[in-house]
């Protein structure tokens, strides 16, 4: 039997659920990935070129992984369904399979191959430790409070083992002179506009995402949140599959980076029983009257506000990609509970400039920000920037990293209001956080 095995965000053939079990029903199976115009061009107004740049060069180890097999990544460039119809067509493919995604967009995607595709569709848990929709309460609804969600998984059996081996001598290769083929080395720059950023954070690869579990620190529990000492930083390698969540989550005894996989979880749970992107749980919260003051909002971005641990932050995702968790705290309270911004607008930011975005994670840690999602902090906590730097960033190592112009001011200054030597705060933080009480106070007192 000839069959293809689709992959969405899955790169690597070890410990791959999916594509194992396709190996082991095929006579001949055909690795392929598709491009799609509404996630890598301009029509996706959250597009991420850092993103698209990790994901590439995961595609371009996928492929070495695969060329070691006499087989290939065999990358496409178009409609999804249209693609796949042509090649169990042109290919006789009698099963198409994959790994099961969550997102809105993606079951709509895995909607319409199987209806249309023309063949069998075959699908897989394969991306999360729990898959979503399998765990509910007491009263038979989707969780929507982070710790008894955590409980239930640990007290259920967490899916931890590893995918059988898969059978290579199956693997087979596509004629190049399929329609719609697209080069890796033309899709980056067709899908970056050419723009590959060097200061990316990390390389796209298996070995790279295998190196660093390696590397996890050892004190994370007592630095997690030192904004100068490195996490584990493998969200990207997660995000794009470079490693399974299982190798992960069987590689880490640590207790605390153990829970955060399963916030992540938590967050595709609740994505996937709320696909509402862009609304919050609690329609009261689309009542605050925002002030979204786009000179503010400029100012945020560009990492110049003049509060430095929040500007120091939004340098690194500028520059990086990236933005150590402790620091999406800080800036995201700072946008939505100082300057008084809309949620949707910083999560947007975050979107279109982090390597690892994943749409679960970053819609619900804004909304977690905002107060209106899943187990969201209550509206009157609101992170002071100034003893947030104090507390995170005692030495104001991180802060003069990514702020050079700090780098020869005493560190008492940098964590004082309204520092000397740097940009006048765009906002008074004090007066700023009374305003915003009073305008929540409306809704929720």
């Amino acid at each position: 039997m000839a069959g293809i095995f689709l992959f969405h965000r899955d790169f690597r053939i070890i410990d791959n659920v999916g594509f194992s079990a396709a190996t082991r029903e095929c006579s001949k199976l055909y690795p392929i990935f598709i491009f799609t115009p509404s996630q890598v061009t301009d029509e996706n107004k959250y597009k991420s070129t850092n993103a698209i740049q990790f994901m590439i060069e995961a595609l371009d180890d996928l492929d070495s992984q695969l060329q070691k097999h006499n087989s290939k990544c065999h990358c496409f460039y178009g409609d999804t369904t249209t693609i796949i119809r042509d090649l169990v067509k042109k290919l006789d493919i009698k099963t198409v399979f994959f790994n099961r995604d969550y997102t809105p967009f993606a079951v709509k995607r895995t909607a319409e191959l199987t209806e249309q595709c023309g063949c069998e569709c075959k699908t897989y848990s394969d991306y999360y430790l729990v898959e979503p929709g399998t765990l509910v309460n007491g009263s038979g609804e989707p969780y929507r409070k982070f710790t008894p969600f955590y409980k239930k998984a640990l007290a259920s059996r967490i899916k931890t083992d590893a995918a059988l081996s898969p059978r290579f001598s199956v693997l087979d290769k596509i004629p190049d002179t399929m329609e719609h083929r697209i080069l890796l080395k033309d899709a980056y720059f067709r899908f970056t506009g050419s723009n590959l950023n060097p200061d990316i954070l990390g390389i796209g690869c298996r070995a790279e995402a295998l190196a660093r579990l390696t590397r996890i620190p050892q004190k994370y529990d007592a630095t997690h949140n030192t904004l100068s000492v490195s996490t584990t930083e493998l969200s990207p390698y997660i995000k794009f599959g470079c490693v399974s969540i299982r190798e992960v989550y069987r590689s880490i005894q640590n207790t605390a980076i153990r829970r955060q996989l399963l916030w992540r979880d938590f967050y595709a749970h609740v994505l996937f029983a709320h696909p509402h992107l862009g609304k919050p749980l609690d329609p009261k919260y689309e009542r605050i009257a925002w002030d979204n003051n786009r000179t503010h909002f400029a100012a945020w971005c560009a990492g110049k506000t003049g509060f430095p641990v929040v500007d120091a932050c939004m340098r690194q995702l500028n520059t990086s990609g990236y933005m150590h968790n402790r620091g999406r705290l800080i800036v995201a309270s700072f946008l939505v509970k100082t300057l008084l911004i809309d949620w949707r607008w910083g999560e947007k930011y975050f979107a279109t400039h982090l390597v690892d975005y994943d749409v679960a994670s970053n819609h619900g840690n804004w909304l977690w920000i905002a107060g209106g999602g899943a187990d969201s902090q209550e509206y009157f906590r609101i992170f002071n920037p100034w003893s947030q730097s104090e507390q995170n960033d005692p030495d104001a190592v991180y802060i003069k990293r990514w702020i050079p112009e700090l780098a020869d001011v005493p560190t008492r200054e940098i964590h004082a209001p309204n520092p000397d030597n740097y940009l006048k705060p765009i906002v008074d933080y004090a007066e700023q956080k009374t305003h915003v009480l009073a305008e929540y106070k409306k809704i929720f007192a």
